[in-house]
């Protein structure tokens, strides 16, 4: 099954694949109705990783090999001034994820309405990062994160308004990205040390503001987010309390792309006693291991990008980027987390690359703490220490 995954993919590389209607590859589809009144598309990727990581216990150091990582299907459409987008992923390990699923009415060319579980409007969109590999915020909740609500829009040529609402966060077992979670819904809870974190997050509400600036070759946009939510713990049956607070903005001239954002986030949990609030429960939908983050913290990134265009037959273009993100932590015996991705983009559409070499300190994913407190207070082996990740992502996108 690995040969034949590596074959496809690598096949995808050599040949000139079949175009579907609209320009897409196979095995895209794509209609529109006559009067451009009504239109569906349905496409995807299939993506693989080859792995390396340096510290012990990993399952991508002797050897590293090829995995499967995502199939991922996308599926978008409108009538007349209705619309639906949708993104399902099935994952390694038998994993799933919705990163989004919602419907919407589009009021007029600037207002429009999303139901359902849209992303939640916060900080550098649409990703936080240039690279493959996500930086801190991301492992934080701050990127690529759904909910389950309504996000209502205003976008013009100058201006960006996100005003949304999620009564409930996503599920447990579809969140693509990760999120407040209860101990005994979450997936993947290794430690049971973190068997008394029962919070969730409900009644939040997300604004993004942003204003974009263009001329002399320059397009920018500089903005700003908060997010309120109640902190409800499930054991005592009380309320708690979430914010967080960010700036971000990005640059453009010519091939240079600059992004950056510094977010503030304070969680004051209502846990039983004898339970520690100075940390909060993360997890998804059991891909990665559930893991302990600061309850009370600050998080910035900077991120820059460099295209370069090429005629190497299919390779029409390399983004060389370099991401850096850092989480300062409130209390003062507990190490910062860092971590630094360098590396390249290939384009050579339908197919892309990425070749990702990350560093990371006290970063759970990273193997920066054996028993998962690397985002806390550090305190096992390998904290602080400097790991090293290889991870070169191949996908073809349909």
């Amino acid at each position: 099954m690995r040969k034949q995954f590596l074959a496809l993919l690598l096949g995808a590389c050599t040949a000139a694949p079949a175009l579907a209607e609209g320009g897409k590859p196979f095995p895209h589809i794509g209609w529109r109705s006559a009067d451009s009144s009504a239109g569906l598309d349905i496409g995807g990727a299939l993506r693989a990783n080859y792995r390396y990581e340096d510290w012990k216990g990993s399952n991508y150091r002797n050897p590293p090999h090829l995995r499967f990582d995502t199939f991922r299907i996308d599926s978008s459409g409108f009538y007349n001034n209705y619309f639906f987008d949708a993104g399902f992923w099935f994952q390694d390990h038998h994993k799933y994820a919705v990163d989004r699923a919602y419907v919407g009415y589009r009021f007029d060319q600037n207002n429009s309405v999303q139901l359902g579980i849209p992303g939640k409007p916060f900080g550098l969109e649409p990703y936080p990062q240039f690279g493959w590999s996500y930086g801190i915020p991301f492992y934080l909740g701050f990127g690529v994160n759904a909910g389950s609500g309504i996000n209502y829009q205003y976008h013009d040529n100058n201006w960006s308004l996100d005003v949304a609402y999620f009564p409930w966060m996503e599920p447990e077992n579809l969140r693509y990205a990760p999120d407040v979670g209860d101990y005994d819904r979450l997936k993947n809870t290794n430690y049971p040390s973190q068997h008394q974190q029962r919070n969730e997050k409900r009644d939040q509400v997300n604004v993004r503001l942003a204003r974009t600036f263009h001329g002399g070759g320059w397009n920018n946009e500089l903005g700003g987010s908060l997010a309120l939510a109640r902190l409800h713990n499930r054991e005592t049956d009380d309320d708690g309390t979430f914010w967080a607070a960010g700036l971000h903005g990005t640059v453009q001239n010519g091939p240079w792309q600059l992004s950056s954002q510094v977010i503030r986030y304070q969680y004051d949990p209502k846990n039983p006693a004898g339970v520690s609030d100075d940390t909060i429960l993360m997890g998804g939908n059991g891909l990665t291991p559930s893991y302990l983050i600061p309850a009370k913290a600050t998080t910035a990134s900077l991120n820059v990008a460099r295209d370069v265009d090429v005629k190497w037959g299919a390779v029409s273009k390399l983004r060389f980027y370099n991401d850096y993100s850092v989480l300062w932590k409130d209390k003062s015996d507990w190490s910062d987390s860092q971590m630094n991705t360098v590396g390249v983009q290939v384009f050579a559409l339908p197919v892309m690359f990425w070749v990702d070499l990350s560093w990371a300190k006290n970063v759970n994913p990273w193997g920066g703490a054996l028993n998962a407190t690397g985002w806390t207070s550090t305190q096992s082996e390998g904290s602080g220490k400097w790991y090293f990740r290889t991870n070169v992502n191949i996908g073809y996108y349909f």
